[in-house]
């Protein structure tokens, strides 16, 4: 009876023969994946490190630091459209033109000179 039940083919119940192996993925190759988004690509392609020629010789730096790199030093050198973006990338981001360090307040104290007695 119990083959009978085993042997028996329906709605949830395929056959035998056409049902997944043991130890077998139904789905091997898995979902494909997605093509990456704009916002994506950009960020890859900017950590893509290059080598440059600097004072001290050779060296890395991803893309995005050899670009502004040269952006600075095309301003530097009296570039007017480099000098352009520069500000434009300074009013869109101020924290790059910001001093990290904050300026120290000093508090005094004044002491009169006559103590009362």
């Amino acid at each position: 009876m119990d083959e009978d039940r085993d042997s028996e083919v329906g709605y949830g119940r395929p056959p035998k023969a056409s049902r997944f192996q043991k130890g077998k993925s139904g789905n091997p190759r898995g979902r494909p994946k997605r093509d990456p988004s704009i916002a994506a690509l950009f960020r890859k392609i900017c950590k893509e490190k290059v080598k440059t020629n600097d004072q001290n010789g050779q060296r890395y730096m991803t893309k995005l630091e050899a670009s502004l790199t040269q952006l600075v030093n095309k301003a530097a050198s009296g570039d007017l459209k480099a000098v352009r973006v520069l500000w434009q990338m300074a009013a869109q981001f101020p924290e790059l033109v910001t001093d990290p360090i904050p300026t120290p307040t000093f508090v005094i104290n004044f002491v009169d000179p006559k103590p009362k007695q």
